[in-house]
């Protein structure tokens, strides 16, 4: 279905990309106030006031927030992360996300079930502390229940309606491509995007072994593997260049608890271009780049279990 909005969210998408990388992956509120110009005029990110919203510009919803309240306060919606039943994130990694409490005659409930009937990209402006954002784009809308007054927000186009929001209870979500070929069933990994978002602006959008500050050239990678148990949190993940990261899999580059990078001997026998001479002078260096946040540092725990692996690669 066609979206009318598309030249503005594009133009959102692209100036919110320039605040990120300045403000080391997050974004403040007095630089979310200001909008984006677009064909002469000027149209807003958010409202301060409304975690729904919709620009006068537009027809559908632009964005979604969630704040941190001030003081004591208790948040006045609960939105969350949906997992599994034992709480592994295995399955969904599904955003919950409250609607107005206004019901179906609100005007922002209205929006964002038009942005849902459009197939439309979103912004969700996480919040990380008073007016301070984490955003993540493109977003979309997977499911619309009024009758739960809540959407189910994800990282993935939406394909496919799970029918209900009570069916996100049941572990073995699936989809199946269309039966015109040949059926397969794909397991989902929803959580993957909203963990390697969650990695990349955590380190300020820079790779952690060079700086390179390149964001289509990173990765949010797992330092314990999904299959080794490995939970989709921060201190759980790297971000990484592409070319580290295929390393790092490799086990050429491994990251003992310290946080010195070891490089395999597969590699410093090797004398072939720059490139490599870089890769070899990683040995026994620090992490160049480390979150400005102590908490979302690697975990020294899971980067043993990762190095052991390492060291036990280098014997075979």
């Amino acid at each position: 279905m066609n979206d009318p909005d598309q030249k503005i969210r594009a133009a959102a998408f692209m100036a919110l990309e320039d605040l990120t990388l300045k403000g080391s992956g997050c974004v403040t509120w007095k630089d979310i106030s200001r909008g984006f110009p677009f064909e002469g005029d000027v149209v807003y990110f958010a409202s301060k006031s409304r975690g729904i919203f919709k620009p006068k510009q537009m027809t559908a919803a632009l964005s979604i927030k969630t704040t941190v309240p001030r003081g004591n306060r208790k948040p006045w919606y609960d939105d969350q992360f949906l997992s599994s039943p034992d709480g592994s994130y295995q399955n969904f990694g599904l955003l919950r996300y409250e609607l107005s409490r206004a019901g179906p005659k609100d005007y922002t409930n209205r929006a964002l079930l038009e942005a849902w009937r459009l197939r439309a990209p979103l912004i969700y402006f996480a919040g990380v502390s008073v007016a301070v954002y984490q955003p993540y784009f493109p977003v979309w809308i997977e499911e619309f229940s009024m009758s739960e007054s809540c959407v189910l927000i994800s990282t993935d186009i939406p394909s496919f309606n799970v029918g209900s929001v009570e069916s996100l209870t049941k572990p073995n979500l699936s989809r199946q491509i269309d039966p015109s070929y040949t059926p397969i069933v794909v397991s989902r990994r929803n959580h993957q995007k909203w963990f390697s978002a969650r990695v990349r602006a955590a380190y300020g959008w820079r790779c952690a072994f060079s700086g390179l500050p390149v964001k289509d050239l990173l990765v949010g990678a797992h330092i314990v593997s999904d299959r080794d148990g490995g939970p989709p949190s921060v201190n759980n993940g790297i971000c990484m260049s592409t070319l580290h990261h295929a390393a790092f899999d490799a086990y050429l580059v491994g990251i003992d608890p310290d946080y010195r990078v070891r490089v395999s001997s597969r590699l410093r026998n090797k004398t072939d271009g720059e490139l490599m001479v870089a890769l070899k002078g990683l040995d026994g260096t620090r992490l160049r780049h480390l979150p400005r946040n102590p908490g979302d540092w690697p975990n020294r725990d899971f980067l043993e279990q990762r190095y052991d692996q390492f060291l036990e690669q280098q014997g075979s």
